[in-house]
């Protein structure tokens, strides 16, 4: 597949009455290769009419090699079965050529319902843009519904001997989600990038507390903004996309501030679609998102 990833512990699986159509659903676990090797694997999909599903797909997600795919599919509620594949990469941390990304598909796996747990599990196959066949393994899922009892458990004050205690495992939780909805890029680390509209727009901003952390930003090595102290009020840039048909958008860090390593919030915003970077860096180093023209 397209990566060797970790064994994820956290599944979650949100969804609303099966009975309504147009509704989000957020599904996340793991593939296992024949190989017995594991990958982290998340889908996000929205339910349209006569049951078909469009969304993306997110896999090795805290690896080197995470990687967004958009997907189609259809859900059959009353016969218990969801299928799916992958058309195309939207962006990705790998350095591989696309020709050799392998793309996955999943036919009616089955959705179950086991002491309030939602499961979903079933086989999967992947195949290279040419339709050769690359890999092939199993899917599982797990239901938010059953995580989100367990956070209110666990995560409340009555089941906690110490308010600090509880308070660290709150943000700990809120760190995990985090990792998730973003693209951490460290120090060198690259994203690459489809994009299809003629601008870029670009909010920056420090999530946390503003420590004085400094940047500049360059576009193929043009300057967009120079040593740029990052707040907690997002600041919006609005660029033109070169006229070839891929551009370089690098991050420089120019100050550390107050705590270790300089970081920045990032969302780049191609129309309608929005990704989340959250880049790391140490005193004069990079990180690098890579744009790519797609139609």
């Amino acid at each position: 597949m397209k990566s060797i990833g970790l064994l994820l512990s956290l599944f979650f699986f949100s969804r609303a009455a099966q009975s309504q159509i147009n509704k989000n659903y957020e599904m996340m676990g793991t593939l296992q290769l024949a190989s017995k090797q594991i990958i982290s694997f998340k889908i996000n999909f929205t339910e349209l009419e006569s049951g078909n599903i469009e969304g993306t797909s997110l896999t090795d997600i805290f690896g080197s090699d995470r990687t967004a795919s958009k997907i189609k599919g259809n859900i059959d509620w009353k016969n218990k079965k969801l299928s799916f594949y992958e058309t195309e990469n939207m962006n990705t941390k790998s350095k591989a050529q696309s020709e050799s990304f392998c793309y996955l598909q999943v036919n009616q796996a089955s959705i179950k319902n086991i002491k309030g747990k939602t499961i979903v599990q079933g086989e999967f196959s992947g195949k290279f843009q040419n339709g050769q066949v690359c890999g092939n393994g199993m899917l599982y899922l797990i239901g938010s519904d059953y995580l989100n009892e367990l956070t209110k458990k666990n995560l409340n004050v009555d089941h906690s001997k110490q308010e600090d205690s509880l308070k660290i495992a709150q943000q700990q939780y809120t760190d995990i989600s985090a990792k998730v909805g973003n693209h951490f890029l460290r120090s060198n680390e690259a994203l690459n990038l489809a994009w299809k509209s003629d601008e870029l727009i670009i909010d920056i901003w420090d999530a946390r507390k503003a420590d004085g952390d400094e940047i500049s930003i360059y576009i193929d090595e043009k300057k967009i903004i120079d040593r740029f102290v990052i707040q907690q009020e997002k600041k919006t840039l609005v660029i033109p996309f070169p006229s070839q048909s891929e551009a370089v958008l690098r991050i420089h860090g120019l100050s550390e501030g107050n705590y270790r390593l300089c970081t920045a919030n990032l969302t780049l915003r191609d129309g309608e679609t929005a990704t989340d970077v959250v880049a790391i860096m140490k005193h004069k180093e990079n990180v690098i998102v890579k744009l790519k023209r797609s139609n």
